[in-house]
């Protein structure tokens, strides 16, 4: 499973990391779009809502 899935469960106490030391590096995250002329609102919201609680999530998580 991917670390923000059970980051809750984990944080929590119901689950435990094993293994951690064959943990893979994280990967960068990028939200992209075609940036061709104006923003759909809709677009524009949804990036407004995810950049910063994806940003504090990973933060968390190093």
């Amino acid at each position: 499973m991917l670390s923000y899935q059970v980051d809750a469960a984990v944080r929590s106490g119901m689950l435990r990391i094993l293994l951690q030391e064959f943990e893979p590096e994280p990967w960068p995250v990028s939200l992209v779009h075609a940036g061709h002329g104006l923003l759909p609102v809709k677009l524009r919201a949804f990036l407004d809502f995810a950049a910063p609680r994806l940003k504090e999530r990973l933060a968390r998580l190093e």
